[in-house]
């Protein structure tokens, strides 16, 4: 529903989900608090998904003691990204950061008014297109078996090793496990580098985020590429196919692949001006 026709609360705050392009094909759904549903004001072409909040509940201090209650945090992201992944399936959209609120609707549609030109140029760009993740990760012994291969250092400390009993290998074993672990760092280095490179080539552009610890994945292995790309929706299919193929082939190596999206175009929003003038 348009603002004019929601029956809007002076009371309430607006939590801001995304803005979009194009005449609203979105379905209503219950928003960030479960009870007020979501709806859209708009500009012109420009159009921003809300819903209403409690001026008590979501305000600056209040959420910002909120945030650090995990139990109440985590179905809430949940449900702003649900609701923005919603949205993204019949529009081209910029996401809002979680916790953007604001305590006039009018502030909104001053934003999409001042913003006009600059959302419009931006959704020119992305039309057609869509996010995906790659995260890949390499296994302990990822990249050993090469590293060993290749390194003339230890190819001869393998030569001396096999001639020697097991105590007086010792010291040269221990050596070895030393080396392969220094060479491995620039290896793995390398090797995502040359992935990126691989991926980045099939698509419209790419980034590079900050790599996550084990801790963060849950997982018994490294990180070592956390990428982003921007790719025509026409284009996946070419895309999945090459990307299969490519981790076959690092599969032998101890390498794991893993895909996720599409998403909004969060790595390829940029700092619009009219939210630096707020």
């Amino acid at each position: 529903m348009e603002a004019e026709e929601s029956g809007l609360d002076q009371n309430n705050n607006f939590y801001l989900y995304c803005i979009f392009r194009g005449i609203p094909d979105i379905e209503s759904n219950p928003g960030i608090d479960r009870q007020n549903k979501t709806f859209f004001l708009s500009h012109q072409n420009l159009g921003a998904l809300v819903s209403s909040v409690s001026r008590d509940k979501y305000n600056e201090d209040a959420l910002e003691k909120s945030l650090q209650n995990i139990e109440w945090l985590t179905p809430r992201v949940r449900t702003h990204e649900k609701i923005i992944r919603t949205a993204m399936e019949n529009h081209s959209i910029i996401p809002m950061r979680f916790g953007t609120i604001y305590s006039d609707s009018k502030k909104i549609i001053d934003i999409l008014v001042k913003g006009f030109k600059e959302f419009n140029d931006y959704f020119d760009v992305v039309d057609g297109k869509e996010e995906w993740g790659i995260k890949v990760y390499a296994e302990n012994d990822a990249g050993s078996e090469e590293i060993a291969k290749s390194s003339k250092e230890i190819v001869d400390l393998d030569k001396r090793i096999a001639h020697m009993p097991p105590g007086k290998a010792y010291l040269l074993k221990k050596k070895r496990e030393s080396l392969i672990s220094k060479f491995r760092t620039n290896y793995l280095k390398n090797l995502s580098n040359s992935i990126y490179k691989t991926i980045s080539s099939w698509c419209i552009a790419g980034c590079r985020n900050k790599l996550l610890g084990r801790n963060a994945t849950g997982k018994n292995m490294d990180m070592i590429l956390n990428s982003a790309f921007l790719i025509d929706k026409k284009s996946f299919d070419n895309f999945k196919k090459n990307l299969d193929k490519l981790a076959l082939r690092h599969k032998p190596s101890l390498i794991l692949f893993e895909l996720s999206g599409p998403w909004p175009c969060y790595n390829f929003c940029p700092e619009f001006n009219v939210f630096k003038e707020e």
